[in-house]
């Protein structure tokens, strides 16, 4: 039952972290309607969005564990 409750919460922290992300797509729609773009260009996140983008991995991580856990036990 702890296991379920946790993975819960994963599950709603990791959806409200990914929509505060901020949206990347502008790369893809500029290099497909020519417009010049830095979509190859280096692009490092830094401060909040680098955050972000370590929690997610985090918490995809744990979601997985947990959803692994969860089927061996039962």
């Amino acid at each position: 039952m702890f296991l379920q409750v946790m993975l819960i919460i994963v599950s709603i922290i990791l959806i409200i972290v990914c929509l505060l992300q901020t949206g990347k797509t502008d790369g893809i729609v500029n290099a497909l309607t020519g417009q010049s773009s830095a979509l190859f260009a280096e692009q490092k996140e830094r401060g909040f969005d680098l955050i972000l983008t370590r929690v997610t991995i985090v918490l995809g991580i744990a979601f997985f564990v947990l959803a692994i856990l969860i089927r061996m036990q039962g």
